[in-house]
């Protein structure tokens, strides 16, 4: 899988590791004993260099929102799942909302089909990441 981050943001730097770890986890529990994940950064754009992995995972901070620019479809547009996620603090800016709405549209426009996104604001929270992390893998299996 491939897993692109805003790293100047400490909210998506916290929430995409607590994403990682919860797919790993629910990978483990649902069979695979290998998982690996290639992390990118979103600001440096070296992400035309991915090769297609079947989950894709951006992760934005809500304290950086000019990085939304920054996502879009990196391992093609067919059979690749789109995570994106808004990390938001425990009081998210009304702002979030639109955000998210922003990046769902920039990986539409690059012809990712809507149904291929599965858009989140997700706090640093363990618990929420995993959900959302095995949310991930279970759409991905056709569960």
């Amino acid at each position: 899988m491939g897993i692109s981050v805003d790293y100047e943001s400490p909210l998506a730097r916290r929430v995409a590791g607590d994403v990682w770890s919860g797919l790993y986890k629910a990978a483990l529990e649902a069979g695979f004993t290998k998982s690996t994940a290639v992390w990118e950064s979103l600001r440096e754009g070296r992400l035309e260099g991915l090769d297609g992995p079947p989950i894709h995972v951006f992760a934005v901070g809500q304290d950086r929102p000019d990085v939304i620019d920054a996502v879009g479809a990196v391992g093609g547009t067919d059979g690749v799942l789109y995570g994106l996620i808004v990390a938001v603090p425990d009081r998210p800016s009304p702002l979030a909302g639109p955000l998210l709405y922003q990046g769902v549209g920039r990986l539409t426009d690059a012809g990712v089909k809507a149904g291929m996104v599965e858009p989140a604001l997700l706090h640093a929270s363990p618990v929420e990441c995993e959900r959302y992390a095995r949310r991930l893998l279970e759409r991905l299996l056709g569960v």
